[in-house]
């Protein structure tokens, strides 16, 4: 199935609507927030660098962090991946079915992380530029219902959006996907 196919299927608008949803909301951004967005996941591989002392690699800190990251915030989400990686202990309060599969990304690396929004994540972190993360703020600024991105194509069809949306603007697709992360967090998204 198709891109398109699959965006009108699950979400009744074209590949080209999502497209040109996202780039409303990446046209609102400041040259700062495109700075930042560029940033992002460069200073997320930083850390993962620094956690990989305790890990062995950049892509199991990456796989780890990333594990830890659903319905959490950034802060607990680093918080809670030092505390793991570098002592062995759960930060309280953290959600147990990511906690388990957290540790055993220590073990597993990428091979640990199943979801397509964690694994994009965790890729991003490890310096994949390519890989899109398609959580609820990316939902929310392709004006998309996020429990419909399980259905099928739906996830892949979202990050193919934004992977266009990126060459339109000139910029790689995790650019593309944190800096209208950064302008929605802003309230400044369409």
């Amino acid at each position: 199935m198709s891109h398109d196919t699959a965006a009108r299927k699950v979400y009744g608008v074209s590949l080209e609507t999502i497209t040109r949803r996202i780039l409303r909301t990446f046209d609102r951004a400041t040259a700062s927030d495109i700075e930042a967005g560029a940033r992002w996941y460069d200073e997320a591989g930083d850390l993962a660098e620094t956690f990989a002392v305790h890990t062995g690699s950049v892509e199991t800190a990456a796989a780890v962090i990333a594990a830890l990251s659903p319905r959490t915030t950034w802060a607990r989400n680093v918080a809670g991946a030092a505390l793991l990686i570098e002592h062995g202990e759960v930060l309280p309060g953290l959600i147990g079915r990511n906690v388990e599969t957290a540790r055993r990304a220590m073990i597993d690396g990428f091979e640990a992380i199943t979801g397509p929004k964690t694994s994009a994540f965790a890729r991003n972190i490890a310096g994949d530029r390519e890989a899109v993360t398609v959580d609820v703020w990316a939902a929310r600024v392709a004006d998309l219902d996020e429990d419909l991105l399980s259905r099928k194509g739906a996830y892949d069809a979202v990050a193919h959006a934004y992977r266009t949306a990126a060459r339109r603007r000139g910029v790689d697709p995790a650019t593309m996907q944190a800096t209208t992360w950064i302008v929605a967090r802003n309230g400044r998204a369409s």
